[in-house]
């Protein structure tokens, strides 16, 4: 995992192969920039941006689900470009094509340009291509992947900026959504490895330091006490293992670390964490405080605070989904044990065993596109990885010193890429799809190339068969799928027309429902606002028609309040035409039954079309 010094010839291959792969994801993505949608993502997007455009602010004037700072970026890009979605993929695009150097960048860290190569072009077909829709989750993998490689960097030369970097894409990306603040935490779990390190490192009697021992207890315990109590309520066994039991692990990792007594007393050990905690989180709250102050000189700064630590809590218990179970976790396991078992194997034994394990690779890889077994054993063994890279990257780095052939900074390095995958990861909470696993897939890519390089001598037949698995399963398995979803029966290859859309193609029944249901719209509206509802965003935004709500996603308010104000919006004398009712709207069925027995009444007329019913009067 020790980087070799570079030298002329290494750097120009480097650079060549860099190229290569660079090429090879902008094409890839490229062509798949238009491809496929989420009504609901678009519309969030689109419809918060055009408010911001109009001169309203996020939390302030409508409940925008993100932070904020996105949407601001997406009014700009409106303003520029025109109120076009593909507009926001194409920046989305821009950014990605930054990304990936940074990717590669990253991995080369600790592998040579051809396995820093393979390990990109992984990271990409397990990321955007599948869902390139511009949400904010993959700006915050971005800013993530950028931190990730500043403190890599710092890792081999302790310089300041490396940390106001690393910091500053923090608080860019708490700006853009507040998930962020898991990097932020990966980050300061990582400085605590860093100085175990170095205060274990210095030739010097050892010394024993309760006060920072003491100190460290408190803080490890107060964060996993906040894990368990963030998936408490609705914890089931699989959001445990997920979303707790990693950050424990790495808990106990730390604290393990402490039975070797430091060189140094206990100032010098506060002293070197707070050298690189404090730059880096000041960096990380410049951004943070300059959008608050924007806020507070527009009065709007509860507003802020309500929607970005108050309001979100509603989501856990209404926008959820679980892991997969435990079951769901024997492929990763396989995987990991038979991996680590063959590297163990020398002569023959283990090329026959690398070969028939290839051959098995290869029956799920072309088994998956007709076969339910084989599509879950290769989607799993993916989803399922977090928890045993984990336990793996434990077990490497409580190793003892004379049984690990690693350098300091290598394992600096393996406990940044642990730290820093197994936070993010909580992306993924409470909404467990796959395709929340894509925005956090890079990273576990790069652990798990990082653990793969601490082998001295891999089964190379069995690494390349994997290599080409986890390439080619994601490009012709799951991007034909829509979000992972292998039962799709129709796929995405009809433009939808509609002068918003920006030519995205989607499904031929999304195509033809949604410019059927916007046409009518617009024809019996005449320009005047409209009620969509619950959780169609998309709606106002495809139709240009304006919400006369602060209310993007019907199903996060509270049940009272909806009616109350869903009762003035429809009573108001001669201002509305037109209610588009959502029917398939499944966390809001609360919200839909009480607008059909609202609407009835009042607007006599109705028209089903696809999952929507309208209702307008003369």
């Amino acid at each position: 995992m020790h980087r070799m010094p570079e030298t002329a010839s290494t750097t120009r291959w480097s650079m060549l192969i860099l190229l290569a792969v660079w090429v090879l994801s902008g094409v890839y993505v490229g062509l798949n920039l238009n491809r496929g949608w989420d009504p609901h993502d678009e519309g969030t997007l689109g419809q918060s941006a055009e408010r911001v455009l109009h001169g309203e602010m996020p939390h302030l004037d409508f409940a925008d689900p993100y932070t904020g700072g996105l949407a601001y970026i997406d009014s700009f890009i409106f303003k520029l470009f025109g109120i076009n979605l593909f507009w926001l993929r194409l920046f989305l695009f821009a950014f990605f094509l930054v990304w990936v150097p940074t990717v590669y960048a990253l991995a080369r860290e600790f592998l040579p340009p051809l396995p820093s190569g393979a390990v990109t072009l992984i990271a990409v077909v397990w990321s955007v291509p599948n869902y390139t829709a511009a949400m904010p989750s993959w700006f915050n993998l971005f800013l993530a992947t950028l931190g990730t490689l500043a403190l890599a960097k710092y890792i081999r030369e302790p310089a300041i900026h490396w940390l106001v970097i690393a910091g500053l894409c923090g608080g860019s990306s708490f700006l853009i959504k507040s998930v962020a603040i898991y990097y932020i935490a990966g980050a300061l779990l990582f400085f605590v490895y860093r100085e175990q390190s170095l205060s274990r490192n210095e030739s010097a009697p050892p010394h024993r330091t309760p006060l920072y021992l003491a100190f460290l207890a408190c803080c490890l315990s107060l964060f996993v006490f906040v894990l368990i109590k963030l998936v408490f309520n609705i914890g089931e066994i699989s959001e445990y293992l997920h979303f707790v039991f990693p950050g424990v692990t790495i808990a106990v990792l730390l604290l393990y670390r402490e039975r070797t007594s430091p060189a140094v007393p206990d100032g010098p050990r506060f002293v070197a964490v707070l050298r690189m905690a404090v730059p880096f989180l000041l960096a990380a709250l410049l951004p943070i405080i300059l959008f608050s102050i924007f806020y507070w000189r527009h009065g709007a700064l509860s507003a802020l605070m309500n929607g970005l630590f108050i309001a979100p809590f509603r989501r856990l218990l209404i926008t959820r989904l679980a892991p997969n179970g435990l079951i769901f976790e024997y492929p990763s396991v396989l995987a990991m044990l038979l991996l680590t078992e063959t590297a163990k194997l020398r002569g023959l034994p283990r090329t026959v065993l690398s070969i028939f394990l290839a051959l098995l690779g290869a029956a799920v890889l072309l088994g998956s596109p007709s076969n339910d077994l084989a599509y879950i054993i290769g989607l799993t063994s993916a989803l399922g990885a977090i928890p045993v890279l984990v336990v793996a990257a434990l077990l490497v780095l409580s190793a003892k010193p004379q049984f690990r052939q690693s350098s300091l900074e290598a394992d600096q390095q393996l406990a940044l890429l642990l730290t820093m995958t197994t936070l993010f990861s909580m992306i993924q909470f409470p909404y467990s799809t796959p395709g929340y696993f894509w925005y956090v897939a890079p990273l576990v890519v790069l652990l798990t190339a990082a653990l793969i390089s601490r082998f001295s001598r891999p089964p190379r037949i069995l690494l390349y068969a994997t290599v080409a698995f986890y390439l080619l399963f994601p490009v012709f398995v799951l991007r034909p799928r829509f979000m992972g979803n292998r039962h799709r029966l129709d796929s995405d290859d009809t433009a939808l027309t509609l002068p918003r859309a920006g030519g995205l193609r989607v499904s031929k029944i999304s195509a033809a429902g949604y410019a059927e249901l916007i046409t009518f719209v617009n024809n019996l509206a005449d320009d005047k606002p409209i009620l969509a509802a619950p959780d169609c965003p998309e709606i106002y935004f495809l139709s240009g028609a304006k919400n006369p709500t602060p209310v993007l996603y019907d199903s996060l308010e509270d049940p009272r309040n909806y009616e109350r104000d869903t009762e003035a919006v429809l009573n108001r004398p001669n201002f509305l035409k037109v209610v588009v009712v959502n029917d398939a709207a499944v966390s809001a069925v609360y919200q839909s039954q009480l607008l059909h027995s609202l609407v009835v009444a009042r607007f006599p007329n109705s028209r089903k079309i696809g999952s929507f019913t309208v209702y307008w009067r003369p």
